[in-house]
């Protein structure tokens, strides 16, 4: 029988834990996904890039991406970035640092670094309105709401 989600991120673990089995337990906040080929293709984005970002995952590096992933992750601001080359080259668990005005992604680990096509402003507005979403929902779930 098919299990029902009801919250994101419970989505999020199960379809990711075909790929890894722990990732949803050792995801932060503000994370980078590391993806291979193909990514987001598939029948319904909305819930996938929802439940990613539930996870807490702020940007997604992959090898390819289907171009209507990218187009609807990119108005949630999940930016979405091809670079085969950072994948081949940056290991599990690296520290990674993406500028995305420039497109520049540095592996901090090794100091290796890797362009990308630099996002537009559109991209890094909403990007700028989904990490403030998810700041003042932090804010509330630590302090809690008396409006």
């Amino acid at each position: 029988p098919d299990q029902q989600y009801d919250d994101p991120a419970d989505l999020a673990a199960a379809c990711l834990g075909r790929v890894d089995p722990q990732i949803a337990e050792l995801a932060r906040p503000s994370d980078i996904l590391l993806a291979g080929q193909d990514f987001g293709h598939g029948p319904h984005p909305e819930p996938a890039i929802l439940a990613l970002q539930a996870l807490g995952f702020a940007i997604i590096i992959c090898i390819s991406a289907a171009p209507s992933f990218v187009e609807l992750a990119g108005i949630y601001g999940l930016p979405v970035l091809i670079s085969p080359a950072a994948i081949q080259a940056i290991g599990p668990g690296g520290v990674v640092r993406v500028d995305l005005a420039t497109g520049q992604i540095t592996d901090r680990t090794t100091g290796m670094g890797f362009l990308t096509t630099p996002c537009s402003t559109k991209l890094l507005n909403a990007v700028r309105q989904a990490q403030l979403l998810s700041r003042m929902r932090q804010v509330v779930e630590d302090e809690g709401y008396d409006g």
